[in-house]
């Protein structure tokens, strides 16, 4: 995106690199045959990177769009570093879980250039009344200028 006043341009972008996938098998459940499931699993703490390149004050959205997922399943996210920048550059929230749905929400927000702002996810409702499947979602980081 490209936002130009008074003959000032100023470019805000976001470009986010990483993935988690996470086999639930046999050895997941909690007391062998015929229990349920752990019902939580967590991806490593900078399983994502996201690099923002702003001039100006700017907010990250969160959404998902849904392949095959089942609706006993809630994914979440969290910051877990505030990467680096340079001089006038800030991050803050998000460094609590949220829930992602499919309809986005503020996630964090920051000031200037950042990169390396590492993302951890988390998913809960797996039990045995989730079919066996490969469950897919992929999940959106936008960024608005504030």
């Amino acid at each position: 995106m490209l936002l130009c006043c008074g003959g000032v341009c100023w470019a805000i972008s976001i470009t986010a690199t990483g993935s988690w996938s996470r086999t639930i098998s046999a050895s997941d459940l909690t007391a062998g045959a015929g229990s349920d499931l752990i019902s939580t699993y967590e991806s490593a703490s900078d399983a994502i990177s996201i690099d923002i390149i702003a001039s100006l004050k700017y907010r990250v959205d969160v959404s998902k769009v849904d392949g095959n997922w089942h609706s006993n399943l809630q994914l979440f996210v969290k910051r877990t570093t505030s990467g680096t920048g340079g001089s006038g550059s800030s991050v803050s929230g998000g460094t609590s879980y949220q829930q992602v749905t499919g309809i986005a929400t503020s996630f964090f927000s920051g000031q200037r250039n950042r990169s390396n702002v590492k993302i951890q996810l988390k998913l809960t409702g797996a039990s045995i009344q989730v079919p066996p499947a490969v469950y897919t979602t992929t999940v959106y980081y936008t960024v608005t200028d504030i």
